[in-house]
C-alpha cells in the first residue's frame, strides 16, 4: 500500500487525479491533505480520505509520497517540506515561475536522489509513445503548436503575474510533448498582445501570442496560442511535424500519420490523459524503480525554461536563448 498525501485540494486533484484513478486504486491509501483554504482540505479528506492537517510538514510527515497540485506562484514551500523529508513526490505543471527557484529545487532533488515527476501527462498516453515512435529516425524540418481558446474559467488564469502566461500554464503540455518527441528547443522569438479583453477590469494578461523557436537539431517551428475566441466558437490544441517524407498531427488523444502511401490515424484512447502518469508514479513509488517516470523534476526544468523564454521575449520584443 502507498500511502499519498496532498498538498492542494483543488479541481485538478479532485477531476483529474483522485476522481477518476487514484481514489479508487487498490495501493494508494490517502492519509494527509492540506490546502491554504481549511475548508477545501476537509471537504477533500471527506471525499477520499485521510485527515485535514495543518501544514505540508505534516502531509510529508504521514505519506510515502505526496501529490503537489498548487496555483503557479505558490511554489516553494511545499517542495521544500518535501526536499527535508526525502518525500518523493508529484507536482503539476507549471512547476514555478521562477526558474531560479525551479533550478535550486532540482538541484536538491538530484542531490538527494529524491523520485519526482511534473505533471506532463501526455508523454504517458499511447497516443503521446505514437507521436514520439512515428518520428523515430525522421528528420523533423518544421514544427508548428498550438493552443486555441475563449477566456480561462480559473480565476488565476487571467492575470500573468500569477499564471505566468497562457503559454507557461497550458501551451507547457504542448512545448513538453513536442520535445520528448522532437528534442530540445534552443531559441525562441515572440510577441504577446491583449487584443480582445483591453477594456476589461478583471484582466491583466495576454490573450494572444506568436513565437518561432529554434530546435537543437536545426529545426524550426511556431508556438501560437489565444484567449480570445468566443464561447462555441471552433479552437483546440495540438502539434503538426512535417518531416521529409511524412507529416504528423498530434491533437490530444489523437494521432494521424500522412505519407506518400496514404493516411495512417492511431486510434484514440479512452479514459482520462491523467490515468496514465498517476499509474506510473504510483507503480515507480510502490517498487522505488523510477524506470517508468518519462518527466522527472530536473527533465521538466527544460520545458520551464522554454515557455518562460517565450514570455521573457514577448515582453522583450528579443531573442531569447535557452
Amino acid at each position: 500500500m502507498v500511502r499519498i498525501g496532498v498538498i492542494g485540494c483543488g479541481g485538478i486533484m479532485r477531476n483529474a487525479h483522485f476522481g477518476p484513478t487514484l481514489g479508487e486504486h487498490p495501493d494508494v491509501e490517502l492519509v494527509a491533505c492540506y490546502d491554504l483554504n481549511p475548508d477545501a482540505a476537509a471537504s477533500f479528506a471527506a471525499d477520499f480520505g485521510g485527515e485535514a492537517v495543518g501544514s505540508e510538514a505534516e502531509v510529508c510527515a504521514r505519506a510515502d509520497a505526496v501529490y503537489i497540485a498548487i496555483p503557479p506562484d505558490a511554489h516553494g514551500p511545499a517542495e521544500q517540506a518535501c526536499l527535508e523529508s526525502d518525500t518523493p513526490f508529484f507536482v503539476e505543471k507549471p512547476q514555478a515561475l521562477d526558474l531560479g527557484l525551479a533550478r535550486e529545487i532540482a538541484d536538491e532533488v538530484a542531490r538527494r536522489g529524491l523520485m519526482t515527476m511534473v505533471g506532463y501527462q501526455w508523454r504517458y498516453t499511447p497516443s503521446g509513445q505514437a507521436f514520439r515512435e512515428a518520428l523515430e529516425g525522421c528528420t523533423p524540418a518544421l514544427v508548428n503548436m498550438w493552443w486555441h481558446q475563449g477566456t480561462p474559467r480559473i480565476p488565476f488564469n487571467r492575470y500573468k503575474r500569477k499564471s505566468g502566461g497562457q503559454v507557461v500554464e497550458q501551451v507547457t503540455h504542448i512545448v513538453d510533448t513536442v520535445r520528448y518527441a522532437v528534442g530540445e528547443i534552443v531559441e525562441v522569438f515572440g510577441r504577446q498582445a491583449n487584443v480582445v479583453h483591453r477594456s476589461e477590469a478583471d484582466w491583466e494578461n495576454d490573450d494572444v501570442g506568436a513565437a518561432l523557436v529554434r530546435f537543437a537539431g536545426g529545426a524550426l517551428g511556431t508556438i501560437t496560442n489565444c484567449y480570445a475566441l468566443t464561447e462555441g466558437a471552433p479552437g483546440g490544441s495540438g502539434a503538426e511535424v512535417l518531416a521529409p517524407d511524412r507529416r504528423v498531427l498530434w491533437q490530444a488523444k489523437e494521432l494521424t500519420i500522412r505519407t506518400a502511401d496514404g493516411e495512417e490515424r492511431v486510434p484514440p484512447f479512452a479514459g482520462p490523459p491523467h490515468r496514465f502518469e498517476d499509474l506510473a508514479f504510483i507503480e515507480a513509488v510502490k517498487t522505488g524503480d523510477s524506470t517508468g517516470i518519462l518527466s522527472p523534476y530536473g527533465d521538466s526544468i527544460n520545458t520551464l525554461a522554454v515557455t518562460l523564454a517565450c514570455a521573457q521575449s514577448g515582453e522583450s520584443g528579443r531573442p531569447v536563448a535557452i
